[in-house]
């Protein structure tokens, strides 16, 4: 049985995302005044984009621009489900280049690329999740950059003093606030930048987007907790994890062990 799931996004500038399980309803040929970036979970779909018709299999993607008008058919027995959000061409500009630059055209309606599916749907899991505005952000900035850069290179100053001196601001303010609740805009707001285009240059400068700066320094609070023999759990708590299991999925990554064995380990 058909069933979709809608959500909208106040914090990531209106962005719209849609989950349709088991799809069973065509739709004709129409618009949207955003992007429409599709992954396809199972079975595959058929549709009319750029005056031909194209077929999208399982694990594909789906590029459709602003504006374009364009329809979608289920093509395939059996289930068929596919996930997709809807970014406007203002989201894309203030990502290019401090809100200047021009949203890039997608001339592929469908792709094949298994780094962009697999970045597609940890996005979208990370959308879904009850999580923190910044880690949000950030996974749309690195979903929406991939993109952006397939379709060429967006150059920018990081190296002018003025540049490097907000961001070093942007880093202090974060360390003095580890463990609140930071979010993209306040930080760019901070240092007088376009949310996405502070986000490319924080990361150009100090190698880690600001959601993944954050993590890092209060992990290594929390590795100094359970060395003086806190538990795992006022670790996490005492930095700023309000979910233990969110906790330990990051130190995991961060260390390659859990935080219980990191601790057994002191």
């Amino acid at each position: 049985m058909q069933h979709s799931k809608f959500s909208f996004h106040r914090e990531l500038g209106g962005l719209e995302v849609l989950h349709n399980i088991d799809k069973q309803e065509d739709f004709g040929r129409h618009s949207h005044s955003g992007y429409t970036l599709a992954l396809v979970d199972s079975g595959a779909q058929r549709f009319y984009r750029s005056g031909g018709e194209h077929l999208a299999s399982q694990h594909s993607v789906i590029l459709i621009n602003a504006e374009q008008v364009h329809d979608c058919r289920k093509a395939s027995n059996g289930k068929s489900s596919y996930r997709s959000l809807y970014p406007t061409p203002e989201l894309f500009n203030q990502l290019l280049g401090d809100g200047k630059a021009i949203a890039p055209f997608f001339h592929d309606a469908v792709v094949h690329d298994r780094a962009l599916a697999a970045l597609m749907d940890t996005t979208f899991n990370v959308l879904e999740c009850d999580t923190s505005v910044l880690e949000k952000q950030s996974q749309l900035i690195t979903l929406l950059s991939y993109l952006s850069n397939r379709q060429g290179k967006v150059t920018f100053d990081t190296k002018t003093p003025s540049v490097k001196q907000r961001i070093t601001t942007a880093r202090h303010f974060l360390l003095d606030n580890l463990f609140e609740d930071v979010s993209l805009d306040s930080l760019a707001s901070l240092v007088g930048m376009s949310p996405f285009y502070f986000i490319r240059v924080f990361k150009a400068h100090t190698g880690l987007t600001p959601h993944a700066f954050q993590i890092q320094h209060r992990l290594n609070h929390a590795k100094a907790l359970l060395r003086s023999g806190k538990s795992v759990s006022h670790a996490a708590l005492s930095v700023g994890f309000y979910d233990q299991s969110h906790f330990n999925r990051h130190f995991k990554k961060n260390m390659g062990i859990t935080p219980s064995q990191y601790s057994k380990a002191c």
